[in-house]
């Protein structure tokens, strides 16, 4: 496919609000004829002064802008997680967890209330979250539960986290499969999906409000935007959710990029992907939501291993990208001989296998573009004859705030390890981690340590968590004067029938919001 030329476009000045405009336009006629006119001439004179004074101060007036001083930050009062589907797409035994991070502002006063429960359903089920460090879950093996919400109020809404996780070891839906619960919104980015024979990715869209809410679904592919009107104006129920097969939207597509847009309303957007061989699944997972496209987009969270390592890069919009490429590894950034540069035509996708630049280690990849791109990562597990698992990866940005998963499982044989990423500047960050212990009291953070990362490089750390519990919350906070990090995590248990593995990019809490501050128009008072 050819690139498409760059269009040209030429900025005009904006005109001058106050050009053209006299003082005699603000005071009387071309003929001198006064506004005051009949009044003594020391009036009109101070009147006519007064007059021009305003009127100068008023043309002079800049545009509105943001004051950065009228803005307050304050602690979220209310934050609701959504949690996709239990069971979707695979027969996977699911437990979906959720955990209020302590140590957060605006927990420290007031009523709260936090817990979990499912969307109206022929199955039910809720959990409660009585105080910060609280942790709560609901599980789903054997049984298909509607989504799923995490709810916070009050002291109880900042640094709620939310994740679902699960695993079948050696059924037909063999695999291990995790996403983080997300805010609903009216966009999402998901790029990694396929749907050719054997594979089968999917959409699921839930709606947390009691109205519905109209949704576009874009695919975007190797050839450009794809023609898919059955993925146009799908109407979601109230306080429902609906999957949506990308094989049945855009058949035959080998790789693609998965825009969701709500015309009306918010939805939480989530995208399964199951790769079967025969009737045994050799590979299955959560696609992870990706930054929203940017210049500099950063994907983290690439694993040690064998198998393919497959970055896909789109790039929304009328112009074709020009994508460098840089790796970031233990050992410092650098650029590689080959796979440097990627060049993407306009509205398509490119795909490109980077693991034999990429020497079977973990690493985060940079990617600068001179226009807006989106990017994820398909990871295979396993050579490909003896493929046993894939896991994903997906753009992320920088933060400085905390951050966390919780659910991570402890189990025989299964091993965790986060990939912390210092991009620019050395980071410093601490590690702790809540033990769930089946009841509502507050966890005792355990295994708390320091770790510096060197700007431009990665640290891939192994958690070690507590024995005698069923999982636990992971929670990575950069310390004070610590550069901006990218975070990720990798979940992988070895068993007799292969390797199970999962994990995705961390996205920082939310614990604050900006609030505009009212201040008073002073046009207001003179019209």
């Amino acid at each position: 496919m050819a690139l498409r030329r760059r269009r040209s476009v030429r900025l005009e000045p904006l005109p001058d609000a106050a050009a053209g405009t006299s003082s005699a336009a603000i005071a009387g006629d071309e003929e001198g004829h006064s506004p005051f006119s009949g009044a003594r001439p020391l009036l009109v004179a101070v009147a006519v002064a007064a007059v021009l004074i305003l009127g100068a101060t008023l043309l002079q007036r800049p545009s509105p802008t943001v004051d950065e001083g009228a803005v307050t930050v304050e602690p979220i009062g209310s934050t609701v997680l959504l949690c996709p589907e239990p069971g979707a797409g695979t027969d996977l035994g699911v437990r979906v967890t959720a955990a209020l991070v302590p140590g957060q502002p605006g927990q420290d006063g007031g009523e709260g209330a936090a817990g979990m429960q499912t969307l109206p359903g022929k199955e039910s089920a809720s959990s409660k979250i009585l105080v910060p460090g609280g942790q709560a879950q609901i599980e789903a093996f054997g049984t298909r539960l509607p989504a799923i919400e995490a709810y916070g109020e009050g002291s109880l809404a900042p640094g709620l986290v939310a994740d679902q996780w699960g695993r079948d070891p050696g059924g037909r839906g063999r695999g291990m499969a995790s996403t983080a619960c997300a805010p609903a919104a009216s966009e999402f980015w998901f790029v990694g999906g396929g749907a050719i024979a054997g594979r089968q990715t999917r959409i699921v869209l839930v709606n947390p409000d009691e109205t519905a809410a109209i949704v576009d679904v874009l695919i975007h592919g190797p050839e450009g935007l794809i023609d898919a009107p059955a993925g146009r104006g799908l109407v979601i129920r109230g306080q429902d959710r609906l999957v949506v097969r990308l094989d049945v939207l855009a058949p035959g597509v080998t790789a693609t990029a998965v825009q969701v847009l709500a015309r009306t309303g918010r939805v939480g957007a989530s995208v399964d992907d199951e790769q079967m061989s025969g009737l045994t699944t050799v590979g299955t997972d959560w696609i992870p939501p990706a930054a929203a496209p940017a210049t500099k987009v950063y994907v983290p969270g690439i694993v040690n291993g064998v198998g393919a390592r497959v970055l896909s890069i789109t790039a929304p919009g009328e112009d074709d990208a020009i994508v460098n490429i840089r790796v970031i590894a233990a050992d410092g950034t650098y650029a590689p001989t080959e796979r440097s540069r990627v060049e993407v035509p306009a509205d398509s996708v490119v795909a490109i296998d980077m693991a034999p630049i990429l020497d079977k280690r973990p690493a985060t990849l940079e990617l600068t573009s001179d226009v807006p791109i989106v990017a994820g990562m398909r990871q295979f597990f396993g050579a490909n004859s003896a493929q046993a698992e894939t896991a994903f990866s997906a753009g992320a940005q920088p933060f400085s705030g905390p951050a966390a998963v919780s659910g991570l499982p402890v189990r025989a044989a299964t091993d965790v390890r986060i990939s912390i990423t210092a991009p620019d500047t050395d980071a410093e960050v601490e590690i702790a981690l809540l033990p769930f212990r089946g009841g509502k009291e507050a966890a005792v953070p355990a295994d708390v340590r320091r770790v510096k990362v060197g700007a431009g490089k990665i640290r891939y750390i192994r958690l070690s968590p507590p024995a005698g519990i069923d999982w636990y919350t992971a929670v990575v906070t950069p310390v004070e004067g610590s550069g901006p990090v990218l975070v990720a995590h990798r979940v992988r248990e070895q068993s007799r029938y292969g390797d199970l593995v999962t994990g995705y990019p961390w996205n920082p809490l939310r614990v604050q919001v900006a609030v505009p501050t009212a201040v008073q128009d002073p046009s207001v008072a003179i019209r």
